[in-house]
């Protein structure tokens, strides 16, 4: 009988996802290496001053938020590239590749 409880709990788990509760809303880092060198670029490129490690934001202005962004991949461009007035620096495409663009949109989009 305990088995049979044991198995239906470890089924439930799984089918939940696991159970755990450090869901940040994005791909878990250590589990990905793409989202770990996303975040660690994103980290580098000085975004998580503002937009927080994982982009969950600065807690204080809700514009800082970009975790789970809903941009399109050619608004998200524009905005690195141009930047928000004096609230967001521009980055060209040598500080910003496209390729590492796509991978920070891809990361924030999860």
């Amino acid at each position: 009988m305990l088995l049979v409880v044991v198995i239906m709990l470890a089924g439930g788990l799984a089918a939940c996802g696991g159970g755990g509760d450090d869901d940040d809303g994005g791909a878990d880092a250590a589990d990905d290496p793409v989202a770990s060198e996303a975040q660690a670029f994103f980290i580098e490129a000085g975004c998580a001053e503002c937009h927080g490690e994982n982009g969950e934001g600065d807690g204080v202005n809700q514009r800082t938020e970009i975790r789970g962004t809903r941009m399109i991949i050619q608004q998200f461009r524009q905005r690195v590239r141009n930047g928000r007035g004096s609230a967001m620096p521009g980055y060209t495409e040598e500080q910003v590749s496209e390729e590492q663009l796509q991978m920070l949109w891809e990361w924030l989009r999860d």
